[in-house]
């Protein structure tokens, strides 16, 4: 099985190269999710200097969004509808589900991070951040990149969060 996956890595550095290099070298040291091979989509790598970089940016957040709300989807259809029904969760499917949802919560980078931010270590953008990069925004870079894992043997594979149910 070969699974590809698209993320969009905001990095602090001033130019394409040395971005590229800083997010290469987070996906090389990251524990959570060891990738087959990386390879960075200059031609979706924007400059915040860019009038792409926004929308690109914007379009990451809510596809974090969106997969929160999907698990959050996924939670209630298994059975927990409240607060009070994690202190009976089963391990297994929900609580694997609950488990992703904390890491997006919680900054963990993961197969599932569809934006991540380096300087915050946060799939969101602080505020204070965004006026950082509205100031100086020679200084940031929005990295794409796909990355590939190759076989159901690979340790990130077997970890997905599509469970079997």
């Amino acid at each position: 099985m070969k699974l590809e996956v698209t993320h969009k890595i905001l990095a602090m550095e001033p130019d394409f190269a040395k971005s590229s290099a800083h997010v290469l070298r987070f996906l090389d040291h990251t524990s959570l999710v060891q990738y087959d091979a990386v390879r960075v989509v200059a031609a979706e790598s924007y400059s915040a200097t860019d009038p792409r970089f926004w929308p690109w940016l914007e379009q990451g957040l809510a596809a974090n969004r969106q997969v929160l709300t999907q698990l959050t989807g996924e939670l209630r259809a298994a059975g927990t509808k409240e607060f009070g029904d994690l202190v009976a969760m089963p391990q297994g499917f929900q609580s694997k589900i609950f488990h992703t949802m904390a890491h997006l919560l919680d900054g963990f980078f993961g197969i599932d991070s569809q934006f991540y931010s380096l300087p915050d270590d946060s799939h969101w953008l602080e505020a204070s951040l965004r006026r950082q990069i509205e100031t100086d925004p020679e200084d940031f870079w929005l990295i794409t990149v796909v990355a590939t894992l190759e076989s159901l043997k690979h340790q990130a594979i077997s970890g997905l969060r599509s469970f079997e149910k």
